[in-house]
């Protein structure tokens, strides 16, 4: 009132009562605009409080919600805010927490831990991240620098437990290193069908480098063919879109950068996501060209002879029920059996008798058309199937065989094939009838043959024998004429007497086996070429024993080098154990040898061989039968 008296004074209030009374509603209204102001105000910043204070309680529920451990620490680096599982991993709640620092709450080492990367943030004013182990578990904590309401720099944290994930990490890293270091080829595409990685065994077997192939599509790096040169179809895309895994089993061929080829399996496997949503596609694959050999070589032996590669007899069996129609007819059949093949086993050993099985298969495969079933039928039996092939056109064609197998010589052996052959000419002929009849016309001729070939054989060992060695064929002679002479001094019967002259005549036929080199040494053998030389009499015994007409020589020839004291060979007899023409061969052998020159000894007189007789006679020969020699050479009866 004062105020309007002193304003009333000073003329600024007016005197009019209506005016004044304006001026009074004026004042009035402006009170209660700035009053409804102020209300307005008041309420406005209780809705924000409040809306702060919810939005505050949603990221407090939010955070509280995390199972990560989260806190804010001031500047002091004490508790000012934690979460429910802060709260939960330190057993305490929320005011035994905040205002406390971390060595009041955890073991000093921990505690120094969290001071250090604490200490980091508020450094460097950046966020610090670091794995903590804590009581066997890892734990990733992420700080960083948090502007506090005093316009100080706090620590924010939040802590994660890593254990299962650092486990699962280091699985991975397992897997993949087992992935690249594995025998296999191993390869990852993406859904685009591009190569993401390739480890050693793929690079060895593409020709890529990992880091080449990377980016570039599969196809490129990995091109798979049939066969028969086809393309394998896009099987990745396939996989991806049929949403299943598959397997090829070593029917394609992966042709590498460097043009190698070679045989795999491989097996294909989808790669998806956390959301399983195929992502891409690992090709594990391996080399498998060594395995389809070994199947190939095992699957062409079952139909194949391993010796000569012709078919073996249970092919030919299938073949001969196969082509037995009237489209083949007529139909012929050719057995051969291949002669000397035991002999030459006998002689020189099963090496050389393979020789012999194969350069007949080979005359076989020359002289026949492609359209012939060609077969190993047994040990030293073949069979030929040929369609459309009348009887005269299969005699010629054994004709052509014969003669090819003739040109055919291993060692002293000749080649030498009996065949037969047979006809199926009508549809109501039993083909296993014709094929027996084959058979038995091709035994039937190996009988009539048996005499040529015997003395065949033995003529051409002898003659390559003789061939090698001039000095045995001169010594050879002479034996069988002095053996001859003796069996008549000793009056023995005729058959005797021919038995001890080609029995002379064939002692050193073993030799055969010898190099020449080794049969014209005289002198100085070794303990294993002395070995060697004494195998001829077991030799010169199976070559004998293997003919009807030579064998009762045999027995002689394996014996000539034994002892009357039982120092000889091959099997140590003595006295009259040894066979009688036998012992009358070693002291004609002797008495030959000695009185006639080698490379490297000069011959003895007669006289002195004849003493060299006497002196071991009952020590190396039978002494009746030296006495009858020796008086038989001094009379000069020779």
């Amino acid at each position: 009132m004062d105020i309007f008296i002193s304003s009333a004074s000073r003329g600024l209030i007016p005197k009019d009562p209506l005016a004044l009374s304006f001026l009074i509603i004026v004042l009035s209204v402006l009170i209660l605009i700035l009053f409804v102001i102020f209300l307005n105000t008041i309420h406005r910043l209780k809705v924000r409080h409040k809306e702060n204070e919810n939005m505050f309680s949603l990221y407090k529920t939010f955070i509280n919600a995390e199972d990560n451990l989260i806190y804010l620490k001031d500047d002091k680096l004490k508790y000012v805010f934690v979460n429910k599982a802060f709260e939960y991993f330190f057993d305490l709640a929320t005011h035994e927490l905040t205002g406390h620092d971390d060595y009041e709450l955890m073991t000093h080492e921990y505690a120094e831990k969290m001071r250090e990367t604490d200490l980091a943030v508020l450094e460097t004013e950046s966020v610090v991240c670091k794995d903590i182990q804590y009581k066997k578990r890892i734990y990733r904590t992420t700080k960083f620098p948090v502007t506090l309401a005093n316009g100080q720099t706090g620590v924010g944290a939040q802590i994660k437990d890593v254990t299962q994930e650092q486990k699962s990490i280091k699985q991975h890293e397992i897997h993949l290193h087992t992935l690249i270091s594995i025998g296999d080829g191993v390869m990852v595409v993406d859904q685009n069908g591009m190569v993401e990685m390739l480890n050693k065994a793929a690079e060895k077997l593409t020709g890529w480098l990992s880091s080449e192939a990377v980016g570039k599509p599969y196809r490129e790096v990995f091109p798979l063919y049939r066969d028969g040169g086809t393309v394998v179809s896009d099987y990745v895309a396939d996989v991806l879109e049929s949403g299943t895994d598959s397997e090829m089993k070593g029917n394609a061929i992966l042709l590498s950068k460097c043009g190698n080829r070679h045989y795999i399996e491989d097996s294909t496997a989808l790669i998806r996501d956390d959301m399983n949503k195929a992502i891409g596609v690992v090709v594990i694959f391996r080399d498998i060209s060594a395995i389809k050999e070994q199947r190939d070589q095992i699957e062409y032996l079952s139909f194949h002879d391993s010796l000569t590669g012709l078919y073996n007899r249970r092919f030919f069996e299938q073949e001969l029920r196969r082509m037995d129609t009237a489209d083949n007819l007529p139909l012929s059949i050719v057995m051969g059996d291949v002669n000397g093949l035991k002999l030459t086993n006998d002689i020189f050993g099963h090496m050389y008798g393979d020789q012999l099985l194969v350069s007949v298969a080979e005359v076989l495969k020359r002289v026949c058309k492609k359209e012939d079933i060609i077969a190993r039928w047994g040990g030293d039996e073949f069979v030929i199937l040929m369609p459309k092939t009348s009887p005269e056109d299969a005699k010629d064609v054994m004709f052509r065989i014969k003669n090819e197998c003739a040109d055919i010589k291993i060692k002293a052996i000749k080649g030498s094939i009996s065949m037969g052959s047979a006809t199926k000419q009508t549809a109501n002929q039993k083909i296993m009838r014709t094929l027996e009849y084959a058979e038995d016309t091709m035994y039937s001729v190996k009988t009539l043959e048996r005499d040529n070939i015997r003395n065949s054989a033995i003529d051409s060992i002898v003659s390559l024998l003789h061939q090698n060695s001039k000095r045995e064929k001169e010594h050879s002679l002479r034996v069988s004429e002095l053996c001859q002479k003796l069996g008549k001094t000793l009056n023995l019967p005729d058959r005797e007497i021919r038995k001890l002259k080609e029995a002379g005549y064939l002692h050193d036929i073993g030799k055969i086996v010898l190099e020449p080199e080794l049969m014209n040494k005289n002198h100085l053998l070794t303990n294993l070429e002395w070995n060697e030389v004494k195998r001829h009499s077991i030799i010169g015994y199976r070559i004998l024993n293997s003919f009807d007409n030579t064998l009762d020589l045999a027995e002689s020839v394996l014996a000539h080098h034994e002892r009357w004291n039982g120092s000889g060979y091959p099997k140590g007899l003595k006295g009259e154990e040894i066979p009688k023409l036998a012992r009358i061969i070693a002291i004609v052998e002797g008495y030959d040898r000695m009185t006639h020159d080698s490379d490297n000894i000069k011959a003895m007189s007669k006289e002195d061989a004849i003493q060299t007789l006497k002196d071991n006679a009952g020590i190396l020969f039978d002494p009746k039968l030296v006495d009858v020699f020796t008086e038989m050479v001094q009379e000069g009866t020779t």
